[in-house]
């Protein structure tokens, strides 16, 4: 299957699992932080600043990106290596920078936020789809985390990043 498709595929089903979690959650569930951790409502502002990033990232003029980051000389990195690099670096101690870290969240605010969330990854997925194939793995952007990432890796990064605070939600609602 198409690299590009299974990416996008992956990115579509990583919100939608999200989102179906946070829709089915009451207030309390919503804003409540467990543990000291980020509360439901945070997780999805999080995501959502991470692509509205990445949705001016994909529209920046590719000369800029070669001359800021030059370009990339080998094949991006599999979605399995990008990711078992994330998780030694949170293991490591990585955290989230600041441009990324939610205010407390209001349950009123929770349809707007998905809404929004939806909105946000069919942008994403529209800019990703028109970049071809050989412009993803030759342009790279700086990942705060990974270092330089491709264009397709970033992608791929935001696919499973999705997946993990989803995962995360479960863990801290017990399901």
């Amino acid at each position: 299957m198409n690299k590009k498709i299974t990416i996008i595929n992956s990115l579509n089903q990583g919100v939608y699992l999200f989102n179906e979690l946070i829709s089915s959650l009451n207030q309390n569930d919503f804003e409540t932080n467990f543990n000291n951790k980020w509360s439901a409502g945070q997780d999805l502002v999080h995501l959502n600043k991470i692509l509205q990033i990445l949705n001016i990232a994909y529209v920046l003029p590719k000369p800029l990106l070669r001359i800021l980051y030059e370009a990339n000389k080998k094949e991006s990195r599999s979605f399995d290596e990008l990711r078992t690099l994330y998780k030694a670096a949170l293991a490591g101690g990585a955290k989230s920078p600041a441009l990324y870290l939610p205010k407390p969240v209001l349950f009123h605010a929770k349809e707007d936020l998905i809404k929004k969330h939806q909105m946000l990854n069919q942008a994403l997925v529209n800019k990703f789809n028109k970049v071809s194939e050989s412009d993803l793995d030759k342009y790279q952007l700086p990942h705060p985390i990974l270092g330089k990432v491709t264009l397709k890796e970033l992608a791929a990064f935001t696919s499973f990043h999705t997946v993990h605070h989803f995962e995360l939600l479960k863990t801290k609602l017990g399901r």
